[in-house]
């Protein structure tokens, strides 16, 4: 038997999210339909380093599959890439050893959430980006942001209905940068709870625009809820999984 570890690229758009439904069509389903292609079987179950959302991208989403034999990587990614939508791409492939494992292997992950700053919309950008339609305080977003570093109980920052058990979790960082009308939030962390990204983005975001204060996030940090807005997904790509 030979374990292979996939990095995969998509744009989420037109996908109901990463794992297997039966309510759509998930990034899952269409890679697994394609390596099926390419060893001549209905199917290859994959396994990835986490879910992604309805609507959100990856440029580093990690997986692995196991197989009879031995696999040429190159020929793998070339092959199932033409069977593949333009929207989603193995852009790389390698054998492992066999206690590799995306997801239990995973030390850590790091999400990129994009916006920019305009009364007008910008349809270039609306791929990867959401828009705000003034412009945000970054300074007092980079003060919040540091709160938000570190160990703690993110109750206040999942999405609410979510049955998760346990919610501390450590964000190892967070970097508010703005270059003009765009801003991005580089959030590196060992695990997240169902929305906490865009949660605390969000929440991010509030502070930008003077709604909350610092104070205010130290209150949603201590596990009161305060009411804030989701960011849209489309704003949130996978950037990449550390082992």
């Amino acid at each position: 038997m030979t374990k292979i570890k996939l990095t995969i690229e998509y744009l989420g758009t037109a996908y109901c999210g990463w794992q297997s439904q039966t309510n759509g069509v998930s990034v899952q389903d269409t890679v697994e339909r394609a390596l099926g292609g390419f060893f001549g079987c209905e199917y290859v179950r994959i396994y990835a380093a986490g879910r992604t959302d309805a609507g959100v991208h990856a440029t580093g989403q990690v997986a692995h599959f196991v197989t009879d034999g031995q696999v040429n990587c190159h020929k793998l990614c070339l092959g199932v890439n033409t069977s593949l939508p333009p929207d989603i791409s193995i852009v790389s492939a390698e054998q492992v050893s066999d206690d590799f494992d995306a997801r239990r292997s995973a030390v850590s992950k790091t999400y990129v959430y994009r916006l920019y700053m305009s009364p007008t919309r910008r349809p270039m950008l609306d791929v990867d980006h959401a828009q705000v339609y003034k412009r945000l305080d970054i300074d007092a977003m980079r003060r919040a942001a540091a709160l938000l570093t570190g160990t703690h109980d993110f109750t206040a920052f999942r999405k609410q209905g979510s049955n998760l058990v346990g919610t501390v979790r450590t964000v190892n960082s967070l970097e508010v940068e703005s270059d003009g009308e765009e801003v991005t939030f580089t959030v590196n962390g060992n695990a997240f709870l169902y929305n906490q990204v865009r949660n605390m983005c969000g929440v991010l975001v509030e502070v930008g625009r003077g709604r909350f204060t610092l104070a205010d996030v130290q209150t949603l940090l201590d596990g009161t809820r305060l009411h804030y807005k989701t960011l849209p997904a489309r704003g949130l790509t996978l950037e990449q999984v550390f082992y």
